[in-house]
């Protein structure tokens, strides 16, 4: 099979899944992407809070994105910049997550003569993933939103409990690695080797 930066059409049609965890803006997120050649799926969770936010595009809507922005690519273009973006295995592709604020003062920032911000603009629980390709004289963001699911605070828990479980087991691995090995006596003391 195709490397992650490059699935082939075969892989895409036959289906694909990653997952990476990623730091944006100083907060902690876990992400999935998976799909096939009719569309794809996208989470986000928050790696300490387990909100989750998500969406699924089918194929045709991606297509349109790239065609708004003036830079059209193909289903299956856009999916290898995105895995190779997820793979951090390319400086001319690249991810970020940005809340409804930020990506309203990106715009303001870009077009600084546009309309102004309007009072929910900033107040929305989604998430953007975007995706930027840049080139030698050219940025473009394809921004795919994201809405926040909503799961009961029991959900939310287990959520959090799985993740401070997993840094737990990580924290005890590092310190038995950092301890070395050790035999024990037959009166039960321990002695390093």
């Amino acid at each position: 099979m195709a490397s992650c930066s490059s699935p082939s059409s075969v892989e895409v049609a036959m289906g694909f899944q990653r997952c990476v965890q990623r730091t944006f803006h100083d907060v902690p997120y876990k992400l999935s992407v998976s799909g096939d050649s009719n569309g794809l799926c996208i989470e986000a969770e928050h790696s300490e809070e387990g909100q989750r936010w998500s969406a699924k595009f089918a194929a045709a809507f991606i297509e349109e994105i790239t065609h708004r922005t003036g830079n059209a690519k193909t289903f299956d273009v856009f999916v290898t910049m995105l895995l190779s973006a997820l793979a951090q295995e390319s400086d001319s592709v690249y991810l970020d997550v940005l809340t409804a604020r930020d990506l309203e003062m990106l715009r303001r920032h870009a077009n600084p003569q546009g309309p102004p911000m309007t009072s929910n603009s900033g107040h929305s629980d989604k998430r953007y993933l975007i995706l930027t390709y840049r080139v030698e004289f050219d940025k473009v963001h394809y921004p795919l939103p994201l809405p926040l699911e909503v799961r009961s605070e029991v959900d939310t828990l287990r959520a959090q409990l799985a993740h401070a479980r997993a840094e737990l087991r990580a924290a005890r691995s590092d310190s038995a690695n950092a301890a070395g090995p050790t035999s024990t006596s037959p009166s039960g003391g321990g002695v390093g080797v």
